[in-house]
């Protein structure tokens, strides 16, 4: 429409410049003039629309879940005293999206009036961005021109992480069943389960089992409690990029929450250890530990000068890292040396899991055996906590 309305602009000019030169006389000259001034009158439009036009949205709260709809309200308000003939909407789309609401749609609105529009807005990843409108195309009288604006507010909301369980995780059977059929990682019989009375200790409840047998079930605790699980965050920021290092982080922060939870809700102690500007290691038993936990990482900041390397060695040299049935290692750079993590856990010959968050792995996770008791675990950025809206 307006490169056809800018063809047909186009040729009343050549025309009018063909009835000058070979007719000339008022009728060809109020003619030429009248051409000339559709541009300027259609940009003092556009001017005019862009500085009467008004822009409200919100959404319930300014805290949202990754993965989680919530209800996003948009108003346009003509506070001029013409009409707008053309408004278009665009949309930030690189981390979240608006529901119901076309970008091609065109909108009206005579003078004093609004429009109000309520949908679902859904953020795809943690952190602070800006989401909804971002930027509006204002057409002009006769269909010809339109000039495109960033708005000069956006809406900047604060996503928390989403909760995801295990079994949405690509490597969900590496971590349940090879400790059981790998007799280096076995060093411990299964425990049998029995009915919850009275007396017991809370902690080994198992909540899956009790999931299913619609009743509480627990652990019986024989001998001593075996020795739990590491999993060391990566604090590195290795973009500049927000389109880069967003979706990244994002899945680093959703597997440590992932993890930690299926352990815990398992029995089975968990340390969480990651870098806030100090090293710093959470015991997580019991809910209150993973609520803290939660909390901990909605605040996080990942760091460019971070690296999970230099935790180990700083965490290695206060309190030592030896102890654990197993380390799990979140990543987002591929480790230079292997070598250099079995080293340091060569002592207690504890087996290793690198999950490596890589961006070109979309869809699905796989493990190769980097070395003797080293798996690697290939994890996509995309979310996996999305759902429909």
């Amino acid at each position: 429409m307006k490169n056809k309305g800018v063809l047909i602009l186009a040729s009343l000019f050549i025309l009018s410049l063909v009835g000058i030169s070979f007719y000339g006389g008022p009728v060809t000259y109020v003619f030429f003039i009248l051409v000339l001034l559709i541009p300027v009158i259609s940009y003092v439009y556009i001017l005019c629309v862009i500085f009467s036009l008004k822009i409200y949205q919100r959404t319930d709260g300014r805290d949202m879940i990754s993965g989680s709809p919530s209800d996003f309200y948009i108003t346009l308000q003509n506070e001029g005293l013409f009409s707008f003939s053309s408004l278009r909407i665009i949309f930030y789309s690189s981390f979240s999206e608006v529901s119901q609401i076309d970008d091609g749609t065109v909108y009206e609105l005579p003078p004093h009036t609004s429009v109000l529009k309520r949908t679902k807005l859904l953020c795809r990843y943690r952190g602070e961005y800006n989401v909804g409108v971002e930027k509006i195309v204002v057409g002009d009288l006769f269909g010809i021109f339109s000039v495109t604006y960033r708005i000069p507010e956006p809406l900047s909301v604060i996503v928390s992480p989403a909760i995801v369980h295990l079994t949405d995780i690509g490597g969900r059977d590496l971590i349940i069943d090879s400790d059981r059929d790998d007799p280096r990682k076995n060093n411990e019989p299964d425990i049998p389960l029995r009915d919850y009375v009275d007396g017991d200790d809370p902690r080994f409840i198992n909540w899956k089992a009790t999931s299913l047998m619609q009743k509480l079930m627990v652990r019986e605790n024989h001998g001593e409690e075996k020795s739990g699980v590491i999993i060391i965050m990566d604090p590195g920021r290795y973009s500049r990029d927000i389109a880069e290092y967003l979706p990244a982080e994002n899945k680093v922060i959703e597997l440590l929450l992932a993890l930690s939870l299926y352990f815990m809700e398992n029995n089975i102690p968990v340390d969480v250890l990651f870098d806030n500007g100090e090293p710093e290691k959470l015991m997580i038993r019991n809910a209150g530990d993973y609520e803290t936990l939660y909390a901990d990482m909605k605040e996080f900041h990942f760091r460019e000068d971070g690296s999970p390397y230099s935790l180990c060695t700083k965490e290695g040299a206060e309190t030592g890292l030896g102890g654990y049935r197993m380390m799990i290692l979140i990543c987002q750079q591929d480790p230079d040396s292997v070598s250099e993590y079995v080293q340091m856990f060569r002592q207690d010959e504890v087996p290793m899991r690198i999950y490596l968050v890589n961006k070109d792995r979309v869809e699905t996770s796989e493990a190769e055996d980097r070395s003797g008791r080293v798996e690697l675990i290939l994890v996509g950025t995309d979310p996996i906590s999305e759902v429909a809206i």
